[in-house]
């Protein structure tokens, strides 16, 4: 019989009073419900629409997915790897802990610093899952399969070093999992977001960074759920 996990069994569940992923004894694979992790940004950016239900795909409960993103967490390198391996135990608990089976609906969303988290576990998860990853703003974000000529890409992907979650743009095929990214583009309302078209500062962390719709039903509806050819679909909008 299939379960629902609502937003406080798995919260409390996945995520201790410490703010850790928790395990919890064995069960047996079964069908659940649709769950959606999600990662926000430094800051908690983007977490109040995020983890609203109102706002998420196939009736799935949002979970947050906890990772140092504080004012006072400015290493970004070692805040993405935590956020990864909490992603990582979540879904290890998913699966093997809640013994869900590998058929259960995920939704792996992730903005801005938390989209390089959610970018890495959706290039990284073994296959086989039934999966959907939504990235707001990756800074990472590559310049293939866009709707936009000469779209530049990320910032990250323009550093002459790795950056947080590692090197250089996101390689056209990277992803195992289909994956929606969405970028504010030169039409926007307040220009273009530099931190994954093409900036190389942080001119518009302000003015069009912040402003994305993260109503992640709505943007799956516009934009189509996967399979993408490559397993991306890289949108500019509008």
């Amino acid at each position: 019989m299939a379960i629902v996990l609502s937003i406080a069994g798995v919260a409390s569940a996945l995520i201790g009073s410490a703010g850790t992923v928790q395990a919890a004894p064995a069960r047996r694979a079964q069908p659940c419900g649709p769950v959606m992790f999600v990662v926000p940004g430094w800051q908690d950016g983007g977490a109040q629409k995020l983890l609203d239900p109102a706002f998420a795909p196939e009736g799935a409960n949002p979970v947050r997915i906890p990772y140092p993103n504080s004012v006072n967490d400015i290493n970004l390198y070692t805040d993405v790897d935590a956020g990864v391996a909490n992603l990582r135990t979540a879904l290890y608990n998913l699966y093997v802990t809640y013994g869900c089976d590998l058929n259960t609906k995920v939704y792996i969303v992730g903005f801005s610093l938390g989209a390089l988290v959610a970018g890495t576990v959706l290039e990284t998860e073994p296959p086989g899952r039934n999966i959907q990853g939504i990235l707001f703003a990756d800074g990472r974000r590559q310049p293939g399969e866009s709707n936009w000529p000469g779209d530049p890409g990320g910032l990250v992907g323009h550093l002459p070093v790795p950056g947080p979650g590692g090197a250089g743009f996101r390689p056209l095929d990277g992803f195992r999992y289909p994956t929606l990214s969405l970028c504010n583009g030169p039409n926007s309302a307040g220009g273009s977001d530099l931190i994954c078209f093409g900036g190389t500062n942080l001119d518009s962390y302000f003015s069009s960074h912040p402003y994305y719709s993260f109503d992640v039903a709505t943007e799956l509806r516009i934009h189509g759920e996967g399979p993408y050819p490559h397993n991306l679909r890289n949108r500019v909008i509008p």
